[in-house]
């Protein structure tokens, strides 16, 4: 997987940012789960045992502090999901995902203002979802956090400028999230295109060019060592 040194990736990995959620499990020992179809995970899945059982069974056993889903990883496990019935192609999952307990804080990364706030609730979609739109050494771009809870972010509207490190919304539970175990899904937006109130999380091999281009890693703002 290579991508282009664009100009907004340069000033990503320039840049120095405030933590998405508070820093011990943003920076935390992390149980880094492989969900690509080749992945050993699946070998301990059963009509008993979902792969979420199999992931917080290791998350137990190594104490981890945070649960990581990685960024441009091929995963199968949509295909069930209503919100994906338009395409069975679309498996490469363009975002991170921070698997933290529900209610845990979501701060900016960096100063920006609310550019949507909307609240997707077909299954497997991102629930509750805020963009904000940023600019960075004169570029603009957008971040999204999906799978959010909805009365977190109940006083903010669209326009409303929002500071690094400022608290802005909260980690969703599954009853509101879209039906998944609750994690933050971080995806980096250069051009939003048509799109005002979503933007694709999990897209078509066949398109992943573009998308590498348009939506780089979330690590980029996250900076964990462990996902470089």
């Amino acid at each position: 997987m290579t991508t282009d040194m664009t100009p907004l990736i340069r000033a990503l990995q320039a840049h120095q940012f405030h933590a998405v959620i508070p820093e011990p499990l943003q920076f935390g020992r992390g149980l880094i789960v492989d969900l690509s179809p080749a992945s050993a995970l699946w070998q301990s899945v059963s009509a008993n045992h979902s792969f979420a059982d199999e992931i917080a069974r290791q998350s137990t056993a190594m104490n981890a502090q945070i649960v990581i889903g990685r960024y441009a990883e091929q995963r199968l496990i949509y295909q069930d999901k209503a919100n994906f019935s338009d395409s069975k192609n679309r498996t490469v999952h363009m975002g991170i995902d921070l698997g933290v307990p529900s209610l845990t804080p979501v701060f900016a990364p960096l100063d920006g203002k609310i550019h949507s706030i909307a609240n997707h609730q077909n299954e497997g979609d991102y629930g509750p979802t805020i963009i904000l739109r940023h600019q960075l050494k004169g570029i603009d771009f957008f971040t999204l956090y999906g799978h959010l809870h909805q009365a977190a972010h109940t006083q903010w509207h669209v326009g409303d400028h929002i500071q690094a490190g400022q608290q802005f919304t909260a980690i969703g539970t599954t009853a509101e999230n879209g039906g998944w175990a609750p994690h933050l899904h971080l995806q980096i937006i250069e051009n939003m295109g048509t799109n005002t109130d979503d933007y694709i999380g999990v897209v078509d091999p066949a398109e992943l060019d573009f998308y590498l281009r348009n939506c780089p890693n979330p690590n980029l703002i996250l900076k964990r060592s462990d996902l470089d």
